[in-house]
């Protein structure tokens, strides 16, 4: 589960630099989610969507919170005008980000070999080998 979340904050912060430079609304986030989630080679269904819903929740988050700081600091108006876009928008967000995280987990489970997890050494030291008598 760590992992997971490690994941998901390293692809949140790629996804906002990505955004940023690419105004684009699906296509970055959901590059950013699956590549992310191959390489910390998330097996499981719960931590692929848990990197995907933390990037997009992130993700619009704050580039939303970076547009309305910049309307605020040059004194413009903040106005809505709910058009199709707007409102589609919210109904696919959570739907990539499903999609995206299902993707990458798929991915992962058909490219990376499974490995097995070894559990950690104990702190106790072996014991003793007896020496056979002569």
């Amino acid at each position: 589960m760590d992992r997971s979340i490690y994941a998901g904050i390293t692809a949140s912060a790629f996804a906002i630099v990505f955004n940023l430079l690419v105004p684009l609304p699906f296509i970055p986030s959901v590059l950013v989610v699956i590549s992310v989630i191959y390489v910390y080679g998330l097996a499981s269904v719960k931590d692929g969507l848990l990197v995907a819903f933390m990037t997009y929740i992130f993700n619009d988050g704050i580039i939303g919170t970076i547009i309305l700081t910049s309307l605020y600091l040059e004194n413009k108006p903040y106005e809505v005008a709910l058009d199709p876009y707007i409102l589609l928008l919210q109904f696919f967000n959570p739907v990539t980000a499903a999609v995206a995280g299902y993707v990458g987990v798929k991915l992962v489970q058909k490219l990376k070999p499974a490995t097995k997890e070894t559990q950690p050494p104990s702190s106790f030291p072996p014991p003793p080998q007896q020496i056979p008598p002569v």
